[in-house]
């Protein structure tokens, strides 16, 4: 049995990237053979080099999908977070299937384009891979979504929680004394709306703050220009203590280096809250919502989360309740000690809950019991219809016609 994994991202640096990267690290590690469908020069295949990597990687720019079966076989077992319509090459192979509920959209399994939904179909899908032992959710979130959309109680769901490469031991303890005249804060998210809420509300925050000592506050983007559309910095920079500097396209081997020199305390979602958190560095879960937040919004110590949640939609759920920034960077200039209790119980979270070489071990098990085949989704998913291949060749004519 090998592993396969497939991204049509190419360059983009996020979650998705990130945890593509530790399975296929661990995997490897580990002496299971792994596949990835991606791009020969692209990120992923850039940093596996770097540690000396090498698997099997078929090229998205020059794969012959008619030949397919010859490099994929039905022993192999895909681990997938959504079915796309390039699948639909995989059929002849049949491989198995596993679906990784990492996002918010699993009661969108079974939609169409056009905003065409089709949830009776979705819920059908669901269950059949349930009753495959096929389904894992990466914290609660997706069992939450079924049962209020779906009215689907999903009882006993395998959990699988997102993996990280924990260190060996707490860097954060290890470093120099805290400063007692300033404080370095950082955070990590994408430049789309939903993460540059969250960031947007932090840095009112800041510049509210009634402390007066500097705040170093370094971000790190994917895009710079997407990044000023959201968040205007010159509402921000009225408070004389505050200092941002905005970090574009970070690639993952370097982040690391950035948190432990950048980082104080760490503001994240996600992956992105881990890579603190395994290093020791105090971090604070932030949630996400495609809407501002609520003034009132307060923040929680990542190992307060339940049951491996890396952040709330707060569309659909309500924020809890926790300490206000004040308080939080308050804490840290009157007891620097206080704060390294904090860096353990983020590391041992971490540790206890996200231990990359642990998750591995679970989905291999939960992998050999999965019985769910890429052809048991074709009655579900409206890109494997049909009808939708035949539009798609009329289409085509259309246009060689010169008709569209």
């Amino acid at each position: 049995m090998r592993y396969c994994f497939y991204s049509v991202y190419q360059n983009i640096k996020g979650g998705y990237t990130t945890l593509l990267l530790t399975l296929i690290k661990e995997l490897n590690r580990q002496k299971y053979e792994v596949v990835l469908f991606n791009f020969l020069d692209g990120l992923i295949v850039r940093e596996l080099e770097k540690e000396g990597i090498k698997i099997n990687v078929i090229d998205l720019k020059t794969v012959d999908w008619k030949e397919i079966d010859q490099h994929i076989f039905p022993t192999d077992i895909f681990i997938v977070p959504k079915f796309i319509e390039e699948f639909r090459h995989l059929f002849k192979v049949n491989p198995r299937v596993i679906y990784y509920d990492i996002n918010d959209f699993i009661c969108r399994i079974s939609d169409y384009k056009f905003g065409i939904r089709l949830p009776s179909l979705g819920k059908k899908l669901i269950q059949k891979m349930i009753a495959s032992k096929s389904l894992l959710f990466m914290d609660d979130t997706g069992v939450f979504n079924l049962k209020n959309e779906f009215s689907l109680n999903v009882e006993k769901p395998q959990l699988l929680p997102i993996p990280i490469a924990v260190c060996n031991q707490n860097k954060y303890s290890g470093r120099a004394s805290l400063s007692s005249e300033q404080i370095k804060l950082t955070y990590i998210g994408r430049s789309v709306i939903w993460k540059m809420n969250p960031l947007k509300k932090i840095l009112k925050d800041c510049v509210n703050l009634n402390i007066k000592k500097k705040i170093i506050f370094s971000i790190v983007v994917d895009d710079l220009k997407n990044f000023r559309e959201f968040i205007k910095l010159e509402n921000f920079i009225k408070n004389e203590y505050l200092s941002i500097n905005v970090i574009e396209n970070i690639p993952p081997s370097r982040i690391e280096d950035f948190l432990l020199q950048k980082s104080d305390i760490h503001f994240a979602m996600g992956t992105a809250a881990l890579e603190a958190a395994r290093l020791g560095i105090p971090t604070i879960l932030v949630d996400y919502s495609s809407k501002e937040f609520n003034k009132n919004y307060s923040y929680n110590w990542l190992y307060n989360t339940v049951n491996y949640s890396l952040g709330r939609n707060l569309e659909k759920i309500p924020a809890r309740t926790g300490v206000s920034l004040e308080n939080l960077i308050g804490e840290f200039f009157r007891s620097p000690e206080k704060m390294k209790i904090e860096s353990q119980k983020s590391y041992q979270y971490a540790m206890d809950n996200h231990s990359v070489s642990e998750i591995v071990s679970q989905l291999t098990t939960i992998c050999e019991q999965a019985t769910f085949r890429l052809n048991d989704a074709r009655p579900y998913i409206p890109y494997y219809f049909k009808f939708h291949l035949f539009s798609k060749k009329i289409f085509k004519l259309k246009i060689k016609q010169g008709i569209i």
